[in-house]
């Protein structure tokens, strides 16, 4: 997460689920959300820049996730390096932007990865991972996801998945930072 770049919030959604799949390095593997991982959870996201503050994550994971914690269980997944550390985190989580679209009901939400652990393919395999159960449980035909500016780098990741940009018009200043970043028109 680059924080010298202007944050704007963006939208992006995904309307074809066809995308293709990617597999983890060797050493890591996926495993579900269990009781008890607020705190590494907590720890990835403020690692990774996503989350400034260790009490506003602790805050937000108590008010959003921990309220229905039975669902975290089937739709958080968490990379886990050789040594059983959590590395990375993300979820597919209900949507609050498309109240009245059926086919936007979800998201991706909260991808993150512990920067030691960047640029080995593990972001990519966990948004796969994420679809896959998406697909898997039949949860629709599309999802979106919310990002911005200064995560340019992921946003390439989510276009090369097929996610496009929603609001080109109205958000014209945010995606010209990042198609500028990313050198993509």
């Amino acid at each position: 997460m680059d924080r010298n770049v202007e944050n704007i919030h963006l939208i992006m959604t995904k309307d074809d689920l066809s995308f293709n799949r990617k597999k983890l390095p060797e050493g890591y593997r996926f495993v579900m959300y269990r009781p008890g991982m607020m705190d590494r959870w907590v720890d990835i996201q403020v690692g990774s820049g996503h989350i400034l503050d260790r009490s506003e994550g602790e805050n937000y994971f108590k008010e959003v996730f921990l309220k229905k914690e039975n669902l975290l269980e089937e739709f958080m997944v968490f990379i886990e390096d050789k040594a059983g550390n959590l590395v990375g985190t993300g979820a597919i989580w209900e949507g609050k932007h498309f109240p009245k679209d059926k086919n936007r009901e979800y998201r991706l939400h909260w991808i993150a990865i512990d920067p030691k652990h960047g640029g080995k393919g593990l972001a990519k395999a966990l948004i796969s991972e994420l679809l896959s159960l998406f697909e898997n449980k039949k949860m629709g035909e599309g999802l979106y996801l919310s990002t911005q500016t200064c995560s340019y780098v992921a946003i390439k990741i989510y276009l090369d998945f097929g996610f496009k940009p929603c609001n080109l018009d109205i958000d014209k200043k945010g995606w010209d930072i990042v198609f500028d970043k990313i050198n993509a028109h």
